[in-house]
């Protein structure tokens, strides 16, 4: 199972940040793997995303290991229902960066949403990398990769609020990232969760072997496309 476990500042993400990366490399065991970290700009916390065998045993954790940064002023912990990943597709644009979609709609609508994100033919420019329903902070989470924040503004302006339930869309770009397992286990991870039908397509067109995590850090860096670089 998939959770995030999103940490909020009193003042200050940076520590937060600082703590992640560097204090929870070896905090993993066999009921929990930490998987990797991102902060994205705007949404003023740090998720940290775990494979996990059994929801309670994130408790230690949080109860725990939290403490240890007193930077750290609440938490929220949001599973990941139904994740579907997609393959990375081998052709991609050149200036490139990850973002945070988050969805909120009505309950009667929520299957309508995610059948639709899951099933729509994306464009060259803009790549989907997971779906999955959160019912937590919000409805529907989803994570792409995008040649652009305009890029991304087009694609939820045109296709996701004008359907019929969805009640707000917003997207912020992934600001920093940090894997903390090995990269077979992120390509296991993607693996399990792969959509079905993308394999009705070619898999010459796919990057099996793409580090999702750390990858749109370097192409950000190298673009400019980081958040504050503008």
């Amino acid at each position: 199972m998939l959770m995030i476990v999103r940490l909020y500042p009193k003042a200050d993400l940076s520590r937060v940040w600082n703590y992640v990366e560097n204090g929870i490399k070896d905090e993993h065991s066999e009921q929990i793997t930490p998987l990797y970290a991102t902060q994205s700009e705007g949404m003023m916390n740090v998720g940290i995303i775990f494979d996990v065998k059994e929801p309670d045993s994130l408790a230690s954790f949080i109860t725990e290991e939290i403490i240890k940064c007193d930077e750290v002023h609440h938490t929220k912990t949001v599973s990941l229902m139904k994740p579907v990943f997609f393959p990375i597709p081998k052709k991609k644009p050149e200036n490139i960066q990850r973002y945070v979609i988050r969805i909120y709609a009505h309950p009667r609508e929520y299957k309508k949403v995610y059948d639709y994100l899951i099933g729509h033919k994306y464009p060259f420019n803009l790549f989907p990398i997971y779906v999955s329903y959160s019912l937590g902070d919000e409805d529907i989470i989803m994570s792409v990769a995008a040649d652009s924040k305009e890029t991304v503004n087009k694609f939820l302006k045109e296709h996701i609020r004008t359907m019929d339930g969805v009640d707000q869309s917003m997207f912020y770009p992934v600001h920093r990232a940090k894997r903390f397992a090995p990269l077979a286990k992120l390509i296991e991870e993607q693996k399990e969760h792969l959509d079905k039908n993308a394999w009705e397509k070619s898999k010459d067109e796919f990057d099996l072997d793409f580090d999702w995590v750390e990858k749109f850090e370097n192409y950000a860096k190298l673009t400019g496309a980081f958040p504050g670089d503008y």
